[in-house]
């Protein structure tokens, strides 16, 4: 259901860029890309061994990903950025080693570590 729900998403934003005209696609359609790539970020990610897991770069602050979903989130921030949709840089820190732990993709972080943003 979720998987239709994102198809019919990005169809949507698809069809409101290429209606568009002027090859800019609207704000809200920007944001609904942005949210559906903020729920494929934020889902668990499971892997089998730590090279399933990778880091994503958008949107907002790297957080750790499987290979499928980095596909999906890249296929969305390039539809983002065909829609010639903007937004505010993100302030990130440093991102963490990520790994595969108990079959989740994680941010390998040490005990009292301190990792402020840059």
């Amino acid at each position: 259901m979720r998987r239709e729900a994102n198809a019919i998403g990005m169809g949507l934003a698809a069809l409101l860029f290429a209606v568009g005209g002027c090859n800019k696609m609207e704000p809200t359609a920007c944001e609904g890309l942005r949210g559906q790539a903020f729920e494929v970020v934020n889902a668990a990610h499971v892997c089998a061994d730590d090279a399933d897991c990778l880091p994503t770069t958008w949107p907002g602050c790297a957080k750790p990903v499987n290979s499928k979903n980095k596909g999906r989130v890249l296929e969305l921030k390039e539809t983002f950025d065909k829609g010639k949709c903007v937004e505010e840089k993100a302030v990130c820190r440093e991102t963490p080693e990520i790994y595969c732990k108990q079959g989740l993709c994680v941010f390998r972080e040490l005990a009292g570590q301190m990792n402020p943003a840059k």
